[in-house]
């Protein structure tokens, strides 16, 4: 099985400018955002004609590109930017605004899960999965808010996509005066969200926001 990383955080909060630094060797990127990468000369290093990225929304094309990305033995990493937009452009369409009933909101989450089950079950497993999202905040009864990634129906939300991966990280900006801001991932629950990491996987509870460093340190960890 591929391991299945899910980077979590609010949009500008530094999830797609992670990318800069890969190797697109070795990288396949899913845009299904849709929009230009945050980093430069993005469209040079990733293109169609290079096979290492594509611009799509519709879940069962991005299904269908991670089964040939799977044949592809240069392929180390793929990223999936973000899997909200899949979730958001799934319910905002035509097709599934024109359907009756609660049918077509089983149909949605089963596509979503097949996706996942196919990353955790399917793919080699010397590949790294990455699974942007955003993140919504949640009340539970006695009106105590917490952060999870947020997804669109009940069923999803019972899916508890979180459980799928044992690596969850959340995007942070840390602000000291006199200093530019850092973009980071962090590694450790805030006691009120769905961050975890492997037990010593990483060093400090905030890292760069670099995926050649996470792409490391799972490697290492994994030994993979």
């Amino acid at each position: 099985m591929a391991q299945l990383v899910f980077l979590v955080g609010k949009s500008g909060m530094g999830k797609s400018t992670s990318l800069r630094n890969l190797n697109p060797d070795e990288t396949v990127i899913i845009n299904t955002d849709q929009k230009a990468l945050p980093f430069k000369q993005f469209n040079k290093k990733y293109n169609e004609d290079k096979r290492n990225y594509r611009k799509t929304s519709d879940v069962a094309i991005v299904l269908n590109t991670l089964q040939k990305v799977n044949k592809l033995e240069n392929v180390k990493t793929v990223v999936i930017d973000t899997w909200s937009r899949i979730m958001t452009d799934t319910v905002m369409s035509q097709k599934f605004r024109a359907e009756k009933g609660f049918d077509k909101w089983s149909k949605m989450a089963a596509n979503q899960y097949d996706l996942i089950n196919f990353i955790n079950d399917s793919m080699r497993d010397d590949i790294i999965v990455y699974l942007m999202a955003h993140p919504e905040t949640h009340y539970d009864d006695s009106g105590f808010a917490s952060e999870r990634i947020g997804v669109q129906g009940k069923m999803l939300e019972r899916f508890v996509p979180e459980s799928f991966s044992t690596i969850v990280l959340y995007t942070e900006i840390i602000k000291a005066p006199g200093k530019p801001n850092r973009h980071v991932f962090r590694t450790i629950s805030s006691g009120s969200d769905t961050c975890k990491t492997p037990l010593e996987m990483f060093e400090e509870d905030n890292i760069d926001n670099d995926l050649v460093n996470v792409n490391n340190s799972i490697r290492e960890y994994y030994s993979i």
